[in-house]
C-alpha cells in the first residue's frame, strides 16, 4: 500500500532504541524525514546514523530531556531548522514508577505527571496551530492497555495513561475539521530492553526470576508471545498517513488481543 508520506516530516520522541526507534525507523523507510530525540546523544545520534542510512532520509538525532520544558523547546526548534515544517509528532516516553497505590510517593506521581503528561501537552500545544493552518497534521501518542485496564501493581501509569487517552480526544475533536489527527496507540508487551528491565524489578520485588516474569507476560495475551516492535511502527505510519485522515480521537490496542473490552 502506498501510504503518500514521501517528503513529510516527523519528530519521534524516546527512539534511540524500543519502540520509539521502530517507530522512527518504519516512517523514515516510507520517505519521512525524521528528527529523532532521546537524553543520550550518544544513543541518539547513533540510532539517527543507523535510519539514515538504512533508510536514505534526512534524520537527525538531538538530545533532549522531555521532562525538561527548555529541551521540549530546543527540540522544535532545532527539528524544524534541519528539517522545516514537522507533519507527524509521535510521542513515546520513557516508563513511569510502577508501584501499586499503597507504595507510590508524592515524587513518583509527580516523576509520572512530567513524563507522561506535560510533554503530550507541550509539545502538541507547539506544532498543532502550524498543523492546522497547512491543513494537516498527525499526532499519535504511544500509550499503553493500563490506560485501558488499570494495573493495580502500576497505579501511577494506569492513572496518567487515561489522562492521556482524554487529552487526545480533546484535542483531536478540536483539530478534526483543519486535517488534524490525534489518536493513541496502546501497546501490549512488546519484545524491548525497557521491558527485559522491567521484568528483573518484577522479579526483585516478587522472589522469581526474570525468565518466570517475561514467560507470564508473553502469555498475557491471547496470541502468547510477545510484539514486534516494527509492527507498532506500522501501524503508526498508517495513522501518520493521508490513509489515515477519518481516524481520529481514539485509541488503539496492538496487544495480540489481551485486552477484553471491545
Amino acid at each position: 500500500m502506498e501510504l503518500g508520506l514521501a517528503g513529510k516530516n516527523a519528530i519521534v520522541t524516546g527512539a534511540s532504541y524500543g519502540l520509539g526507534y521502530a517507530c522512527a525507523k518504519e516512517l523514515a523507510g516510507e520517505g519521512v524525514n525524521v528528527a529523532i530525540c532521546s537524553r543520550s546523544a550518544d544513543k541518539v545520534d547513533a540510532a539517527a546514523t543507523e535510519i539514515a542510512e538504512s533508510c536514505g532520509v534526512r534524520t537527525i538525532g538531538i538530545s533532549a530531556d522531555l521532562t525538561v520544558e527548555e529541551d521540549l523547546k530546543r527540540l522544535i526548534a532545532e527539528a524544524k531548522s534541519d528539517l522545516g515544517d514537522i507533519d507527524i509528532l509521535v510521542l513515546s516516553t520513557g516508563h513511569p514508577p510502577t508501584y501499586p497505590f499503597s507504595v507510590a510517593t508524592d515524587a513518583q506521581w509527580q516523576q509520572g505527571i512530567d513524563l507522561l503528561l506535560r510533554p503530550a501537552i507541550l509539545l502538541s500545544r507547539m506544532l498543532v496551530e502550524d498543523m492546522k493552518e497547512r491543513k494537516y497534521g498527525r499526532i499519535v501518542f504511544i500509550g499503553s492497555i493500563f490506560g485501558l485496564e488499570p494495573e493495580k501493581s502500576s497505579v501511577v501509569q494506569s492513572t496518567l495513561r487515561t489522562g492521556l487517552n482524554a487529552l487526545a480526544k480533546c484535542i483531536a475533536t478540536e483539530y478534526a475539521a483543519d486535517g488534524v489527527t490525534v489518536n493513541v496507540i496502546c501497546p501490549g508487551y512488546f519484545d524491548t530492553p525497557l521491558v527485559r528491565d522491567l521484568a528483573q524489578q518484577y522479579a526483585n520485588t516478587q522472589g522469581v526470576s526474570r525468565e518466570q516474569i517475561l514467560s507470564d507476560w508473553a502469555n498475557y495475551s491471547p496470541v502468547q508471545r510477545f510484539g514486534k516492535p516494527e509492527d507498532l511502527g506500522a501501524l503508526v505510519s498508517f495513522l501518520a498517513s493521508p490513509r489515515g485522515e477519518f481516524i481520529t480521537g481514539t485509541t488503539i490496542t496492538i496487544d495480540g488481543g489481551a485486552v477484553r473490552q471491545y
